[in-house]
């Protein structure tokens, strides 16, 4: 299995809803360069936004959907926690 990062609009946009609902606040109102302590969101808070998002993900039949927690462990910012999330798809089979 191989890792692909979603589309850079596709995973703000999903980070954003993910981030909103946690938040409780409207997802448009979250700038990808919104530092995370300025919105309210602690550690806790990121957390809860990688179920938030996997189960979002799970809704949208997205099964192979991965959050990388490493990036989002060191996430500052909302496009960080976007550039953590991931889909994994089937290796390509060698050529021969």
């Amino acid at each position: 299995m191989t890792e692909t990062t979603p589309s850079p609009t596709d995973a703000i946009d999903l980070a954003r809803r993910a981030l909103g609902h946690v938040l409780d606040v409207d997802p448009s109102q979250l700038r990808e360069d919104s530092p995370l302590p300025d919105i309210g969101a602690d550690s806790v808070a990121v957390l809860v936004f990688a179920d938030v998002v996997e189960a979002f993900a799970a809704t949208a039949a997205l099964p192979s959907f991965v959050v990388d927690e490493a990036v989002l462990l060191h996430a500052r910012s909302v496009g960080d926690l976007a550039a953590s999330l991931a889909w994994r798809t089937p290796a390509s089979a060698p050529s021969e």
